[in-house]
């Protein structure tokens, strides 16, 4: 009989067990991707060229720890730890150890709601309209766009909701606070950021918008506002999957005066060549007033298994921009544009 109790009492403790882990549960995964990389750059006449061992060429580096658990009556609660990592050196990408996500929240048919360190809707919305997603050397809207001034990255401080599918339609929406910060004067605006976007699928077609007003995303005073928006499309052919982004980025100062605006625009393609082979392209451009910065990025991305790929890829930069800034603050003549080249090669893991 003692033993028959024992039994019973094991199997229950056993129910109790099962039950519970799936009501949670909890996932580390992530991606490594480095890549053996050539560079030359090309200003006034003078060269300079580099080989180095580079992290996320082809896609972002990080580990994370996600979870969720059943609190019944359709409701979750649901977390993210992401951190993004240099795989040439072992460090941090960012400047704190969870930089990229760090958030817990809810999720239940009405959404989700979370709190915390988000990667902004700007840099979300941006990677999934290029043929190079969010990579830091081949993405051509990362690299003209949204990794410029703070619309990319991540934005600390945050509250950002998702909204369930309305027939293939998702809305989106961050606010980054300002947490009280009275630091702004004459020459700087308070921090705080606030973007919305807009997802549409429906089969082969894939539309989305964001429209932002950035100022800072870490609670402190910023010299500017920035005023953006960015739209994106996608369909996919079958024998090729094509992309197109056209965004702007206005600049204002403490005052409210013009300090300029960008318009950008990108065109690319993913085009599979075998079954386990595909072929990604990408070029675009940056436009402030009559100075441009231009940018294309070729490559071949094969993959070995369902986790391990290898990948070679080449981009071309000729930039206008970044030399005029550099010589107008540092009060030197201006050397004419920067025209950059990089080969790749790489192996990238995801676990």
């Amino acid at each position: 009989m003692f033993a028959k109790k024992n039994l019973i009492a094991v199997a229950a403790l056993a129910t109790l067990a099962v039950s519970a882990q799936a009501q949670s549960s909890v996932t580390l995964y992530g991606n490594v991707d480095a890549g053996l990389a050539y560079s030359k750059t090309k200003q006034g006449g003078v060269s300079n060229s580099t080989t180095s061992v580079e992290s996320s060429v082809l896609t972002d580096s990080f580990f994370g720890l996600k979870g969720q658990e059943d609190l019944g009556g359709g409701l979750k609660a649901v977390f993210k730890l992401e951190s993004s990592i240099n795989v040439d050196t072992g460090s941090q990408a960012t400047g704190n150890f969870f930089g990229k996500n760090a958030y817990v929240g809810l999720a239940g048919d009405f959404g989700t709601v979370k709190l915390g360190n988000q990667e902004s809707l700007f840099k979300n919305e941006a990677a999934a309209f290029d043929a190079f997603g969010s990579s830091r050397v081949l993405s051509v809207s990362t690299n003209l766009f949204t990794g410029i001034s703070g619309l990319g990255g991540s934005w600390q401080n945050t509250i950002g909701y998702t909204s369930p599918s309305f027939s293939g339609l998702t809305l989106s929406a961050q606010h980054s606070a300002r947490e009280g910060n009275t630091g702004a004067s004459a020459v700087t605006v308070n921090g705080g950021a606030t973007a919305v976007a807009a997802n549409y699928t429906a089969g082969a077609l894939g539309l989305s918008a964001v429209i932002g007003d950035v100022r800072s995303t870490n609670a402190t005073a910023a010299a500017e506002q920035q005023k953006a928006w960015l739209l994106g499309a996608s369909y996919d052919f079958g024998v090729a999957k094509a992309f197109a982004q056209y965004g702007q980025n206005k600049f204002e100062d403490a005052a409210g005066a013009d300090n300029g605006k960008a318009k950008f625009f990108q065109l690319g393609a993913v085009v599979p060549v075998t079954q386990a082979g595909s072929v990604h392209a990408s070029y675009g451009q940056v436009k402030v007033e009559d100075i441009k910065a231009r940018q294309f990025s070729l490559a071949y991305h094969h993959t070995l298994s369902k986790r391990t790929s290898v990948y070679a890829g080449v981009t071309y930069i000729k930039d206008d921009i970044l030399g005029r800034v550099v010589a107008e603050e540092l009060a030197i003549p201006y050397a004419g544009e920067t025209k950059t080249t990089a080969v790749a090669v790489g192996l990238r893991h995801a676990f």
